[in-house]
């Protein structure tokens, strides 16, 4: 009994002493603000922080927001004021790792998502291979920053004898730097260096450089980095020096100091003792050469990366570049064996199709036909899901246009490859690919119609005979469609039974026939009646021409078909094919001189420059009126070519000093004068490369500053007309595009009400249009009454009605014994009624 109440009253004294040495005024606020401020702040940042590291696309690039669009705040798929989504590629990215979970087993999941990742642009050098989930924050980023320092900003205002004062200032700082609020960044690590030696002198040091080197106080901010890198390899602070270092390489190559950049490279290659961060440094620096065409020294880089401890996805990269610049020096075998060997490392697995596409390229080059069709088609079946496929589609694609001629097969890899949603340069190619190939089709259409056309012209029984003979076939087509029809509905299995029009049986005969196609692909032959279900058999046409006029069309659409092999599909031989025939077949028509002068051209590409001069020749004295005998006659050295100024660009761009000054205006929060600013640069120097940029800086202060949405439509306007080409262009085509919509909703709505309102004014004038007088004949007194007063359809209603009083008195008086009686109305005397033929009264 007595040693539980001493345990008790042990407990009691020992709480009363925690609480009186509290009681202490500093020691209580730091206990009190920790737990309730200083925690959270911290926890929720250090969070943040992590957050936009894994989504940082590239620990080398220094500024992400006129580059890459806003990074931060737009993570998790935020809205903007348009209505569009900026973070696409990282939304698309979450898509597809989501469509190849679903596709592949467990294991198969983790290693193609990873491998996924690892070829996202979305993913930075420093984190690719790391397969651990983010963590995922409630809200976006931007309004976590905002927490972060609302909590921080409490311990400022009222905890200021704190000792977390500068922790909270120095988190503070960061969070405005990740918001790109860099001015007010700055005076938080200003205010944090007035405050003398603290934790974080060297490392606020660092990013008070950051905000320098962002708000173009270039000087400052490099000598401030200089500083914290002495410092650093001083008190042996690794993480510190890299971060440093990192900083000034990144800024070097925004600026396009590269030469300055590789040589920061190789500074910390010396110093450094972190053999991780000099593997991505030796890799960056390869990519720097690659930059200034410089592959020699590119390859020496990124070999020399393996000395290092690099990253899985860091050696692979580094590998695979030096191969692929192996190939672009034309040490074919060298090349071919550094890919094999990546094939065969088995920690590189995750990248086998990236090293196939290239083993491939390597076989097309080396004219390896075969080799190189079963490499993509294996990447294109395996590897669906990634990328890569679409590299392979219109690999294949090219090898069934350029080298085997089979226009229908490539067709059908170039259109895969434009339907292609994770590739965008792949889509662009491909698609304009199809275009072609379009056209071509189109033309041979054409050239078989007009031959055909010509030999009924010349020979009207064969017209007759085809005639017969599709009638015969279309017979067979109409009882085949009619007999597959007959056997569905009396299938048990079907469940569909019911009578449907021919028009849908014709439908489901053509799939019936495609699905056969695609089941058999090779040695099909199909009949009369099935070519008719394919609309590859058409009903003959009698000529409409006359042979001259067709002759003088099918020149024309053999012209075009020249033209398209030798500019478009680059077949030139097939190009030489159709222009000799023009000249050979149609020498008297009119596109013969284009023809011969193409024909000229084509020699001339192929060294044979005696034929192409006696083209020429002929052009030129045969045709002096033809507009290519001048262009013949500059061929030829006969006529002076027109000298062109060439104007040599200025290395530097005069527009600079100014969207720099803009820019320090933007950042202090000035806005309407920074759109002054911007706006002048873009008029002053509308060629500039600053001009869009400015351009855009002006639609993003009236977007999300001014909110003033209409005016920002108009920046982007000009942004996707004038500079349609620039990154800033790819910024705002899909917000501008969706406020168009949105406009022209509007338009058509209010098109529509005011219709409406016509509608009804109109029928409301119908119902008050009095009927009009009947008009006296014209008499001179008539027209200078008529002179006298205005018409009366233009009275007003209250004059009409005088006059029209006036008018009765005329004709007849009142009489005196007719009085108004005091209640309004009149008294009339009994004068007597008068009968019908009766003038008496």
């Amino acid at each position: 009994m007595f040693h539980g109440n001493a345990k008790k009253l042990f407990a009691r004294a020992s709480f009363f002493s925690v609480l009186i040495l509290l009681s202490g005024c500093g020691v209580w606020t730091d206990f009190t603000t920790y737990f309730n401020t200083y925690y959270n702040a911290k926890t929720l940042f250090d969070q943040v922080e992590e957050e936009i590291n894994l989504q940082k696309k590239d620990p080398f690039i220094f500024r992400e927001d006129l580059q890459n669009a806003s990074q931060y705040g737009n993570q998790y798929g935020q809205q903007n004021q348009f209505g569009g989504q900026f973070n696409q590629q990282n939304q698309f990215g979450q898509q597809n790792q989501f469509n190849q979970q679903n596709q592949f087993n467990q294991q198969n999941q983790l290693n193609q998502q990873n491998q996924f990742n690892q070829q996202n642009p979305n993913q930075s050098l420093s984190q690719q291979g790391n397969l651990r989930t983010s963590p995922q924050l409630s809200g976006n980023v931007a309004e976590a920053l905002k927490r972060v320092i609302e909590k921080c900003s409490k311990i400022l205002q009222y905890e200021k004898n704190s000792s977390y004062f500068s922790d909270a200032l120095f988190i503070t700082g960061k969070a405005l730097y990740y918001q790109q609020e860099y001015a007010r960044a700055q005076r938080k690590f200003t205010e944090l260096a007035g405050l003398g030696k603290t934790k974080y002198s060297s490392e606020n040091k660092l990013w008070l450089a950051k905000t320098d080197l962002q708000l173009h106080d270039f000087e400052a901010g490099l000598k401030l980095i200089d500083q914290v890198k002495a410092e650093a390899i001083e008190n042996e602070d690794e993480k510190l020096f890299n971060e440093a270092s990192i900083t000034k390489i990144s800024f070097l190559i925004f600026r396009k100091e590269l030469t300055g950049a590789i040589e920061e490279c190789m500074n910390f290659l010396k110093e450094s003792k972190d053999d991780e961060t000099s593997a991505l440094v030796s890799y960056q620096m390869g990519k720097i050469y690659l930059t200034l065409n410089d592959k020699e020294n590119a390859l020496k880089a990124f070999s020399e990366v393996v000395k290092y401890s690099p990253t899985v996805d860091v050696e692979f990269n580094s590998r695979f570049e030096a191969a692929k610049i192996l190939k672009d020096l034309k040490r074919m075998d060298e090349s071919e064996s550094a890919f094999n060997d990546l094939l065969n490392r088995g920690k590189f697995k995750l990248y086998i199709d990236q090293v196939m596409i290239q083993l491939g390229k390597i076989y097309y080059d080396e004219n390896k036909i075969n080799q190189a069709l079963n490499i993509f088609h294996d990447v294109d079946t395996t590897y669906r899901m990634l990328p890569t496929s679409a590299d392979a589609q219109i690999k294949l694609g090219e090898i069934y246009h350029k080298k085997l001629g089979l226009y229908d097969s490539a067709s059908v890899y170039y259109t895969k490859a434009s339907m292609s949603v994770q590739n965008r340069e792949v889509k662009t190619e491909a698609s304009l690919r199809v275009s072609d190939f379009a056209k071509y089709f189109g033309l041979k259409e054409e050239e078989k119609k007009l031959n055909r056309d010509l030999l009924y012209i010349s020979d009207m029984k064969q017209y007759m005979q085809d005639s017969v003979d599709y009638a015969i076939a279309y017979r067979d087509y109409v009882a085949n469609v009619k007999a597959m029809n007959d056997a569905q509905r009396s299938d048990p299995n079907l469940i569909n039974t019911q009578e449907i029009n021919f028009a849908a049986q014709e439908q489901q005969y053509k799939q019936q026939l495609l699905a056969l196609i695609q089941k058999q692909k090779k040695g099909l032959i199909f009949t009369p009646a099935q070519l008719i279900g394919l609309g590859k058999y058409t009903q003959p046409e009698r000529p409409k021409l006359s042979s001259d006029t067709t002759k003088t069309i099918l020149s024309k659409s053999y012209y075009n078909l020249g033209s398209l092999f030798y500019s478009e599909l680059e077949v030139p031989d097939s190009a030489k094919f159709y222009f000799n025939k023009i000249l050979t077949e149609f020498p008297g028509k009119p596109v013969r001189v284009q023809a011969m002068y193409a024909l000229g051209t084509y020699y001339e590409t192929h060294n044979d420059s005696l034929k192409a001069d006696s083209l020429y020749k002929i052009i030129y004295k045969d045709f002096p009126k033809d507009p290519l005998s001048e262009a013949a006659g500059i061929k030829l050295g006969l006529v002076k070519k027109e000298e062109k100024k060439i104007v040599v660009q200025k290395e530097a761009d005069p527009a600079e000093p100014s969207y720099i000054a803009a820019e320090k205006i933007y950042f202090d929060k000035n806005f309407k004068t920074a759109i002054d600013s911007f706006r002048s640069v873009y008029k002053r120097f509308p060629q500039s490369d600053y001009a869009p940029k400015s351009l855009y800086y002006i639609g993003m202060i009236y977007e999300k500053d001014l909110k003033m949405y209409d005016s920002a439509a108009v920046a982007y306007k000009i942004i996707n007309d004038d500079y349609p080409k620039t990154k800033v262009a790819t910024l705002v085509i899909a917000k501008y595009t969706e406020y168009k919509k949105e406009q022209d909703l509007k338009a058509e709505e209010v098109k529509k009400q005011e219709a409406e309102r016509k509608k009804k004014d109109e029928e409301l004038n119908k119902k008050e249009i009095p009927a009009q007088p009947v008009q006296k004949p014209s008499t001179p007194e008539n027209k200078t009454e008529a002179a006298k007063e205005p018409a009366e359809k233009d009275m007003p209603i209250k004059r009409k009605i005088v006059k029209d009083s006036a008018e009765v008195k005329k004709i007849a008086p009142i009489p005196d014994t007719v009085k108004q009686k005091p209640g309004g109305t009149i008294a009339v005397p009994d004068t007597g009624k008068v009968k019908p033929g009766n003038t008496e009264k």
